[in-house]
């Protein structure tokens, strides 16, 4: 299984303008809702990421051959090939497996307390309590099983199972983040470059 990253967060914005120039006209629209510059180059970056995945697997893919699913889910319609992309404080991730699969990529940093009971049970919270990393990692490990049913982070994560979720610790820098994927076999991480993608 490849993993691919990429990190869109100091690309300037030639970086970004060549990026969006590179986009589908409904993806360039999306990737422009985002406020933020980091959040406007990982939407852009995170779609070509997955483009290139599938041109490696198989250079007859087109990015304008996704649909979105009933829940936001891409997919590519008539192909047995699954994606999941994910982007977090400008580390964007991409993964494609011949089944379903789900991929989430978080920034190590303290949740509020708040939260946690959307995706820990009373004993999670617990454990985080203890050691504040476990949370993210908890909740990149639920959101990749939502990602994987489709159904998104709408439904009750504290039922979803983190049996079969392989999570990496990545550092970026002084950014650390957890990534996790709903397989359990070891990943090869592939590092591309943004301006690679174009």
């Amino acid at each position: 299984m490849k993993v691919y990253l990429a990190d869109a967060a100091k690309l300037t914005e030639l970086d970004l303008q060549r990026l969006f120039d590179a986009l589908p006209p409904g993806r360039r629209a999306y990737a422009e809702r985002f406020k933020q510059p980091t959040d406007r180059a990982a939407a852009a970056v995170g779609f070509l990421l997955v483009a290139k995945a599938l041109r490696d697997a198989d250079p007859a893919y087109l990015p304008s051959d996704w649909a979105i699913g009933e829940h936001g889910k891409p997919y590519l319609p008539g192909s047995d090939l699954r994606f999941s992309l994910s982007h977090a404080d400008g580390l964007c991730a991409a993964v494609l497996s011949k089944g379903p699969i789900g991929l989430d990529v978080e920034r190590i940093r303290p949740l509020r307390r708040a939260l946690l009971p959307r995706f820990c049970t009373p004993d999670e919270i617990a454990l985080c309590e203890k050691d504040p990393d476990l949370a993210v990692k908890i909740w990149t490990r639920r959101e990749a099983r939502a990602k994987e049913n489709g159904r998104g982070i709408g439904q009750k994560l504290t039922e979803l199972s983190e049996g079969g979720v392989t999570s990496l610790r990545v550092t970026r820098g002084e950014r650390a983040f957890w990534l996790s994927y709903t397989a359990d076999e070891p990943a090869e991480i592939l590092w591309i470059q943004p301006e690679e993608l174009v």
